[in-house]
């Protein structure tokens, strides 16, 4: 299956997302699927999958965004910061 994956760690935890143009995306925190989405990504960069990842006592929100144009770019952000994949 061809797709993108997109593979970040955040204090300790391994993020992943996977997606293609005609399966679903996913969002896996530590290997436990917490997101999927049939969304399909378009020219403009939208939100495709989200959870909360829990660190000790704090809480920190996981968003992965898309954009796809001749191939698809994934981006994932973690608080609304970048922490991994494309820049767009």
């Amino acid at each position: 299956m061809n797709g993108v994956e997109c593979i970040a760690e955040f204090r300790g935890h391994e993020i992943r997302v996977f997606s293609t143009w005609t399966q679903d995306a996913r969002l896996y925190i530590d290997g436990d699927c917490k997101d999927r989405s049939l969304r399909r990504v378009s020219l403009n960069k939208i939100c495709i999958l989200g959870a909360s990842l829990h660190d000790g006592t704090e809480e920190h929100k996981v968003e992965v965004f898309a954009k796809a144009l001749l191939s698809v770019k994934l981006q994932i952000r973690v608080d609304g910061r970048q922490i991994a994949g494309d820049v767009f």
